[in-house]
């Protein structure tokens, strides 16, 4: 089964390893023991909205991850979103941090007087006024 999100398509399937269930061994694909995936694939209906909440804390509910161009998710979805409203960027919402989003993120670091890097960081992220546990 595919999950379709902004920023790529992802699988719900199973696995032959299934130590590996709930840990982050793969490239964003959701592993279920092989019985379950049998299951909800009986029971589930061909386009089935799918949520999958990060923790009750939303997308930096984990902590905040240094991004990089290149990098995808809601986490970057988020950046995308507030650096919009500050008027920084001006792309598509599409979860994936290219060119685009790392322009907007030089205009705001200088703006800020950040050192300016294609990273987004801690120090980052605090000027623009997200926290991880909105």
């Amino acid at each position: 089964m595919g999950l379709d999100v902004p920023w790529g398509t992802y699988g719900i399937h199973g696995t032959t390893r299934e130590e590996s269930i709930g840990s982050a061994a793969s490239h964003g694909c959701i592993r279920m023991y092989n019985k379950d995936i049998k299951e909800l694939y009986k029971i589930v209906p061909l386009d089935t909205l799918v949520i999958i909440n990060n923790g009750p804390f939303g997308p930096f509910g984990t902590g905040f991850r240094s991004l990089k161009p290149g990098d995808r998710g809601a986490d970057v979805l988020a950046v995308q979103e507030r650096l919009k409203e500050l008027r920084y960027y001006k792309g598509n919402m599409t979860g994936i941090f290219g060119e685009d989003l790392k322009n907007a993120v030089h205009r705001f670091q200088e703006d800020k007087n950040l050192e300016i890097k294609n990273t987004i960081t801690r120090e980052d992220y605090d000027a623009m006024g997200l926290r991880e546990f909105e």
